[in-house]
């Protein structure tokens, strides 16, 4: 047990002996501690592991196993946990952090890790030794074995299957696997094992020299050695070093008596398991249980619950408890029961209630599944009860239990066998409460139901009506049959209807029509959430956990002849007026009630509410669809697109097709999609996707919950019932005027209803102004945007003039004019007018001509406007919803066209402007039905349309590569233009189809968003939802049909140095990317891009996107359409490598292997570089020309003048301008580049070559050839290399100098190296050419006059 201070102890215990073995218990356990267990419970997200003591400890499934086996498991198998791990494994596992739990105090949770990177920290492939048992993931099978992981880095393991042990082993990926080391090869880092159970079970860990207590392993067998006898186990010594207690739960009898102690005598030998270690105090538990000894859990023949009445005790244990002997099949099973589990009363003196070998009746509470040891309860109490395990609690049971714990959201209770579960708050009471009631206090007993035992985790409700509840209870889908009354729980109220929750989780709905409610009553006024509430199941499907409700006990039956038909017309007076709908008296037999929501008043939502505002009961409403039919309710509609085309509108799914366009309204909106209904239920949904032509729109922003909406069929599954839907107005726009229609004879139902207090009389006024009639006004007040005019005749009536309806007129107050009439709001009381010559002189000339000749009626008959004709009309008024259009080849008729559409009523309208010019069909004549208005279909602004005379309108445009299209701009990007042109077509003008050269600047620069342009199209879209493509190029557009656009393909004929100009898309650090057409891309590498250094220091900033950049072309790929450019001209090149690819080379020289793309280069040549590397000594320069080109700068070749430290100033990655000196090729096939940064060489100056001074001096010249020299010539160089003999000198990069020792100096030089280290310029004169062969010279340094020395040394 433990010491007086309640601490382990450890291994390092001096002086007097402890008197109790150590025991692991909620106090003492600390992070950082390795257990042994055994998995008690799989669950999908954690493990439940029985560790020493009794106590239980959690590992989440992310410490189930190491991160590099984790991921591969999880994407291979979904439920890793079950495939890997089993209840009853035993398992090593070290302690993470103790959390005290939030419901019940004086609980803690231990949450563990199996990691074996954990528990193997400390191992090294040295530590490992043959004959020890190592435990392992199976990382991956392969053919011949298994691939072991150990969770550690430095080495692996590999379990063959050729042995007979390895053969039958079933294994998964990430199973844990123990096995002995057979082999271990330390060359490879891999250790062999072999995996017999028995030879596993029999391995015994050898005594290692210097073993820590690091390198324990809960579960090795170690030989052990008895030390001394404690009061409650046994003190054993192991592998020299350690000691370990063993306490009475873990001796070898399972069944000891009082007698124990005799069985384990000084130093006797016995082989026990590691159990615990705790690494702080080096307190170290071990076990001699004989079935984990044999590395086995113990088996349980017991059941939790279960009585036993012939109970034998074994020991009674003063003031601890008893042990028992519990005669289970096929073995006993050791129990222990202890004190306060013993009597309902307290028991003082144990010893003298009990006698050992005794029976006693018991009942079983609990196992430890690690010691196989069951506890039991004496108590009388635990023997009546009904719920003793999880298993005893069912759906609907009532009972007892008391309350433990209780926070603000809920409350533990437990019942009297010890079980607990959760109340939450809302199950409290009958009501909604914001906490707990009085009556909820910790240690009261309360009468509680149970609504579900899933997983172990159990909830009951404390709700009056529930617990008292005499009916029958659905705990399972399959409960729910036909007629089946019930007590229920309201979760969640919409309003089309309830959803209620029975027992373990079922739930079920119940519809508008069948929560008792009257017509336009609210189910949220009536019911809340939480509500316990009596119901019926009307029907429920197992299948598709489905179960329909009602509220009302009895059904209502109606007979069938008075009951109307879904889809039928019926007619109805106004009964009242709610919120939210109207409710409808129905002429029936039935004497039915139905209700309109306001949605559905109209298809215009602005309409529907103004319509709102001024119904009245008993208004009669001629022409209503019976949309549903919801037992007595009826719900009805009275949009004119649905009463319209009620024949034709589906109720049931056969009478769908795809590829069809019906009428519908909006019944839901979700985040992914819409759905539509028709009538009855019969619904289809549009996915996102689907809804809208911009994937991007917001569906809440684009349509509202019982909009008319047009919808296209896309799919039917008749198997599933789902009807997948298009609303997109491309593929959905109307074809007729029936929206701006319903605008118009609402707006007269309205006026009407307006004046219903008078006589009627009130709008005999519009009978005075007929459209396009010319009336007398007189002109009043001036406003900013037009001119009031009044009229003798209607008072109360007002006219107006906007400017532009003015004719170029200036008008004085109070003088009367001639005005004709373009519209007229009948509710507002207004007329808007026009002065303008083309309406009034045209209304006066009809008026005054009568009778004319019979050929000039015929002629002018010929002109008359037919429907489906289209018409190009012009812009007079714009007004909120529509557009008021003059036909001007139809004798300026006047039109109404609206400006949005079924689908797009929440869209952003497009801006019109008076003036602009449309293209519009028309689409119904004047008649009542219109309103006497001429009804016109607005085309797409940027639809090519032929203003036809034809008697039946034009089908859709269809466009082909080559066709001429009228286009309006939508959006300006730098690389591209979009436009919409046709019905929902969208394309996009690429910046390389605007101009035949590509040389403007900023192409686009002209164009303004809502231009309309003319363009041919050069591609078409190949999906759906991707944009054509289209030319604008002024040679493009001069083409004819095919003819122009063949002359664009991009067939990537491109020639070596050829002129090109493209247009930058895209920047990197190293590449500039073009786009030379629609399909061929060019790239231009950085030191491609310019000679100067402070150029290429600007690559960034000097190629923007959008730049327009013209260069040559190096190389073609025609199979990438990629060409390859430079800024410079080519000059000549060999045509070999024109098509060829850049070869790679190494940095270490500037030998370029291969046929490279180098021909671009020459002698001569001022290129632009960057430094790669600063080569050691006087080794020079290592630049950078081209992508994969390096040349080499010699030492002497890297500033004009001779200077001590030429190298100065230069670094690794600066930009710098070279010439090319010479281009050499080798033996081999590699090229030798040597160039120079000399600023005196021909072109290398910047601007202006007279800077650098027409007097060189003739000594910062380079002596090339050695033909050039002469005897006593002074002359410079750079030590190379200095050896015992003297020194070789650097004169330029094609000639070495020799200075013998005798000539270094005039006096003696004692250590030649140190006074002519390498790079050390020096100066002398020429002595004499000793080997032209080997271009060798020897220089006199001591035979320079004092003169010529100083001026070198000044100058230098």
């Amino acid at each position: 047990m433990l010491d007086d201070l309640g601490s382990l102890f450890g291994d390092g215990i001096t002086g007097k002996l402890p008197r109790y073995a150590n025991k692991i218990t909620l106090k003492n356990i600390s992070p950082g501690m390795k257990l042994w267990g055994v998995v008690a419970e799989v669950n999908e997200k954690d493990l439940v592991i029985s560790l020493p003591g009794g106590l239980r400890g959690l590992v989440r499934a992310a410490d189930a196993l190491d991160s590099v086996l984790s991921n591969e498991v999880e994407n291979n198998e979904g439920n890793f946990l079950t495939n890997i791990f089993c209840t009853g494994q035993l398992v090593s596992c070290i302690v993470l952090q103790l959390d005290d739990d939030k419901k019940e105090t004086g609980k803690r949770k231990i949450w563990l890790s199996l990691r074996l990177s954990l528990l193997h920290k400390s191992f090294t492939l040295d530590a490992v030794q043959e004959g020890m048992v190592l435990t392992a993931y199976v990382k991956s099978i392969e053919d011949h074995g298994y691939i072991l992981h150990f969770g550690l880095s430095s080495f692996m393991g590999f379990l063959p299957k050729d042995d007979e042990e390895s053969r039958d082993i079933k294994v998964r990926t990430g199973q844990f696997l123990q096995g002995v080391v057979r082999r271990i090869d330390k060359t490879r880092k891999v250790v062999y094992l072999s995996s017999n159970p028995d030879t596993v079970s029999k391995c015994v860990t050898k005594d290692l020299k210097g073993i820590s207590i690091d390198l324990l392993i809960p579960g090795m067998l170690v030989n052990t050695s008895v030390r001394s006898i404690l009061e409650n186990g046994v003190m054993l010594s192991f592998l020299t070093y350690f000691t370990g207690t063993v306490d009475m739960f873990h001796l070898q009898n399972q069944f000891p008596t009082k007698d124990w102690k005799d069985d384990y005598n000084q130093n006797k030998k016995i082989n026990a398991r590691i159990l615990f270690i705790d690494p702080s105090t080096r307190a170290v538990g071990l076990t001699l249980n004989p079935h984990l000894v044999h590395n086995k859990a113990p088996p349980s023949h017991v059941n939790i619950g279960e009585i036993y009445d012939q109970s034998k005790v074994i020991r009674v244990d003063r003031g601890l408890g008893l042990l028992l002997d519990i005669p289970s099949k096929p073995v006993s099973t050791p129990a222990y029961v202890y004190i306060s589990d013993v009597a309902e009363e307290e028991v003082r003196k144990l010893e003298k209630k009990f006698k050992e070998g005794s029976q006693v009746r018991v009942r079983i509470h609990g196992f430890r599944h690690l010691e196989g040891l069951a506890t039991g309860i004496l108590k009388a109490s635990a023997f009546e009860g009904q719920v003793f395990t999880h298993s005893d609690v069912k759906p609907g049971m009532v009972i007892r239990a008391k309350v433990i714990a209780l926070d603000s959201f809920s409350a533990i209770v437990q019942f009297p066998g010890g079980v607990k579960a959760l109340c939450p708050i809302r199950h409290m009471s009958e009501f909604e409460i914001a906490k707990p009631g009085k009556k909820f206090k910790v240690g009261a007993e309360l009468v509680f139901r149970v609504l579900g035992c899933k997983s172990k985790r159990i909830t009951v409700t404390h709700k009056k009506t529930l617990v008292k509840s005499k009916l029958g209870i659905i705990s399972s889908y399959a409960d729910a049959t036909e007629g089946f009354i019930t007590h229920g729980w309201i979760t969640k109220i919409e309003k089309h209807g309830c959803f209620v929750r029975f027992y373990n989780g079922v739930q079920g709905f119940a519809p508008r029509s069948e929560l008792g409610l009257g017509p336009g009553y609210d189910p949220s006024s009536m019911y809340h959430v939480g509500q316990v509430i009596k119901c019926r199941v009307t029907s429920s499907n197992p299948a598709s956990r489905r179960i329909n409700l009602s509220f009302q006990m009895k059904p209502v039956r109606v007979s069938e002849d008075d009951l109307v038909k879904l889809g039928s017309i019926v007619s109805g007076l106004i009964d009242r007026l709610t919120p939210s709908a109207v409710v409808i008296q129905v002429n029936s037999k039935a004497h039915l009630k139905g209700t309109i929501s306001n949605e559905h008043l109209a298809d215009n939502h602005e309409s529907a509410a103004l319509l709102k505002s001024v119904l009245k009961p008993g208004y009669k409403f001629d022409q209503l669809l019976v949309l549903d039919i919801e037992g007595n309710n009826i719900l009805l509609s009275a949009k004119y697109s649905l009463t319209s085309l009620a024949e034709q509108l589906p109720s049931d799914i056969s009478q769908i097709h795809p590829n069809s366009v019906v009428h519908g309204y909006v019944c839901n909106l979700i985040e992914t999609g819409c759905f539509v209904r028709f009538l009855g239920r019969l619904t289809g949904f549009s996915p996102r996707s689907k809804s809208t032509d911009d994937y991007k729109a917001d569906l809440s922003g684009a349509f509202y919950v019982g909009q008319s909406v047009r919808s296209n069929i896309l799919d039917v599954n008749s198997e599933t019932a789902r009807i997948t839907l298009s609303l997109k107005q491309s593929s959905c726009s109307s074809t007729d005027a029936s929206f701006i229609q319903e605008f118009f004879l609402l707006e007269e139902k309205i006026a009407k209803l307006q004046s219903s207090d008078s006589d009627g009389s009130e709008l005999k006024w519009v009978e005075g102004f007929n459209v396009g009639s010319v009336i007398e006004g007189k002109i009043g007040e001036a406003k900013d945007i037009g001119v009031v005019v009044s009229f003798d005749k209607y008072n109360d009536v007002l006219g107006f003039v906007t400017h532009y309806q003015l004719g170029g007129l200036t008008l004085e107050t109070g003088s009367i004019v001639q005005a004709a009439v373009l519209d007229v709001a009948k509710a507002e009381r207004l007329v808007d007018l026009s002065l303008k010559p083309e309406f009034v002189d045209k209304s006066q000339e009809e008026s005054s001509k009568g009778q004319i000749q019979k050929k000039k009626r015929k002629r002018e008959a010929s002109k008359d406007l037919e429907v489906h004709q289209t018409v190009n009309a012009v812009v007079e008024i714009v007004k909120e919803h529509y557009l008021v259009l003059a036909i001007p080849e139809y004798n300026y008729a006047i039109g109404y066209a609206s400006k949005a559409d079924y689908n797009t009523q929440k869209f952003p309208q497009k801006q019109f402007v008076n003036g602009q010019r449309v293209i519009a069909t028309v689409m119904a004549l004047p008649s009542p039905t219109t309103s006497g208005r001429l009804l016109l279909l607005l085309n797409s602004i940027s639809e090519v349309t032929e203003t036809s005379s034809s008697k039946r309108a034009k089908k859709k445009s269809s466009y082909s590569v080559g066709s001429l299209v009228s286009a309006e701009v939508t959006e300006i990007m730098p690389l591209e233009l979009r436009l919409k042109f046709g019905i929902g077509f969208r394309g996009r003008v690429h910046v390389t189809e605007v101009n035949d050269d590509n040389v403007l600047e900023n192409p686009f620069g002209n164009f303004k968003i809502g231009q309309t342009i003319t363009a041919r199209v050069v591609g078409k879209a190949n999906q759906k939802g991707y944009l054509w493509d289209l030319s604008i190029k002024p040679t493009m557009l001069a083409g004819t049909g095919e003819t122009g656009v063949n002359s664009t393909n991009d067939e990537c004929n491109f020639s070596a140095g050829q002129l090109v100009t493209g247009y930058v898309y895209k920047m990197d650090t190293e590449w500039a990317w073009l786009t030379i057409s629609r399909h061929v891309k060019a790239q231009l590498y950085i030191l491609d891009s310019a000679r100067e250094p402070n150029e290429l220091q600007q690559f960034q900033e000097r190629f923007k996107v959008g730049k327009a950049v013209s260069g040559h072309v190096l190389n073609v790929n025609k199979d990438k359409k990629l060409l390859r450019l430079v800024r410079h001209p080519l000059g000549a090149l060999s045509i070999r490598n024109v098509h060829g690819e850049d070869k790679r080379t190494g940095e270490s020289d500037n030998n370029i292997s291969g046929e490279s793309v180098t021909t671009h280069i020459h002698e001569g040549d001022i290129l632009g570089g960057r430094i790669s590397k600063i080569l050691p000594g006087v080794g020079g320069l290592l630049v950078q020309i081209g992508p994969h080109i390096f040349g080499r700068v010699h030492f002497t070749e890297l500033k004009d003048t001779w200077e001590s430290d030429p190298l100065s100033g230069y670094y690794e990655g600066q930009f710098v301008k070279c010439k090319v000196l010479e281009i050499s090729h080798s033996v081999k096939g590699t090229i030798h580049i040597d160039l120079s940064l000399r600023l005196s060489l021909d072109g290398m100056l910047p601007n202006n070559p007279s800077e650098l001074g027409s007097d060189e001096d003739s000594t910062s010249k380079r002596v090339e050839k050695i033909e050039d020299l002469y005897p006593n010539m002074a002359i410079q160089g750079y030590v190379k290399n200095t050896i015992p003999k003297g020194c070789f000198i650097l004169l330029s990069r094609k000639l070495d100098a020799k200075i013998l020792l005798s000539n270094l100096s005039d006096g003696y030089i004692d250590d030649p190296k140190k006074e002519f280290p390498i790079g050390k310029l020096v100066a002398g004169r020429l002595d004499c050419a000793m080997s032209q062969s080997f271009q060798m010279i020897t220089l006199i340094t001591s035979k320079l006059n004092t003169e010529q020395g100083k001026r070198l040394q000044q100058r230098y």
